[in-house]
């Protein structure tokens, strides 16, 4: 009677440690499905967002993200050969110009955005500057002015394309000599990264996105709608500038466009599935909502550049970009 016993309380010791092992693995603790993200570092706040939702809704599913600049985060695919399930950069036509056809097959682009001039109460000459006289103080020898490395991250090289724009705008050239120039500037591979800079005081001003502004609080410059490249309907008058980035002894030239931010499923993504129902969160109205919170456009319907490219799990969600 007793080893009857005993072997009743194992049996029922060894169905409740099964029972919590299967209860552990669909809850995600044990043996979780990890979603690898790069995103640019403008997205770094919705895509926490966006994660946060996704594993609720997925419990099994862990989000690994890691921000960088947008031409960085192309080339951890594209020269370093690292897996990643979902690619969101600040500047979609990266990805066709960059990774088709051997990385990546198609792009949606789901945000918009445009360029401000951040700063806080502390920067110099905070409350003289202004939409009309911005250039003006930044161009003064004890202004520190920050942007990042147009190399490594397209908040950089649209830096350079507004002063560009402000040229033509202000008919005055000397502006994107003096501002492009000046001999106190501070460069970092991503415009996030200066956030740090205008909050201790090394900086004065920075190019960033709105939505950057917006998401860390800091007072900000709006730019004309000529200058900003956040209208679509001006894209031809971006158009008019340009800037060369390089790496080693590669060159390409970004031609000035409207922001507009894509995300991919790389051709080496190992979790194809996933990655398409994250897609799918971004793309709907919950996710949208998530992006206008944090001060970026959201796009609905999403746009494409090639609507026979767009798998067809998605071809519902998105239109083709008008000419």
């Amino acid at each position: 009677m007793p080893a009857k016993k005993t072997i009743a309380a194992i049996t029922m010791l060894m169905a409740i440690t099964l029972g919590g092992f299967i209860y552990a693995y669909w809850l995600g603790y044990l043996l979780p499905d990890y979603l690898t993200m790069f995103h640019a570092g403008s997205l770094s706040v919705p895509m926490q967002k966006a994660g946060e939702e996704f594993s609720h809704r997925y419990p099994r599913a862990r989000i690994a993200s890691e921000a960088s600049g947008s031409v960085d985060a192309i080339r951890k695919i594209t020269d370093l050969n690292r897996s990643c399930d979902v690619l969101a950069v600040a500047d979609y036509d990266l990805i066709p110009k960059r990774m088709y056809d051997g990385h990546a097959s198609w792009v949606i682009i789901f945000a918009s955005n445009e360029m401000v001039i951040a700063y806080t109460d502390g920067s110099k000459y905070s409350n003289e500057i202004s939409s009309t006289n911005w250039y003006e103080i930044l161009s003064r020898a004890d202004v520190t002015i920050g942007r990042s490395d147009p190399d490594c991250d397209p908040c950089g090289y649209r830096a350079l394309m507004v002063f560009e724009l402000a040229s033509i705008y202000y008919s005055n050239p000397y502006i994107n000599t003096t501002l492009w120039k000046h001999s106190n500037t501070v460069a970092r591979p991503k415009s996030v990264e200066l956030l740090a800079l205008l909050e201790s005081g090394q900086i004065d001003y920075a190019f960033e996105y709105k939505s950057v502004a917006v998401q860390h609080n800091l007072n900000y410059v709006e730019l004309p709608d000529e200058i900003n490249l956040s209208s679509w309907t001006m894209r031809d008058h971006y158009a008019s500038v340009n800037v060369t980035i390089s790496k080693g002894d590669e060159h390409m030239v970004i031609t000035g466009a409207p922001i507009l931010y894509g995300v991919t499923i790389p051709k080496n993504a190992q979790h194809v599935s996933e990655a398409m129902d994250f897609i799918k969160l971004m793309l709907s109205q919950d996710g949208r909502n998530m992006i206008e919170e944090c001060g970026q456009n959201s796009m609905y319907p999403a746009y494409t550049d090639d609507a026979a490219r767009v798998p067809s799990e998605l071809e519902e969600l998105v239109k083709e970009l008008p000419e």
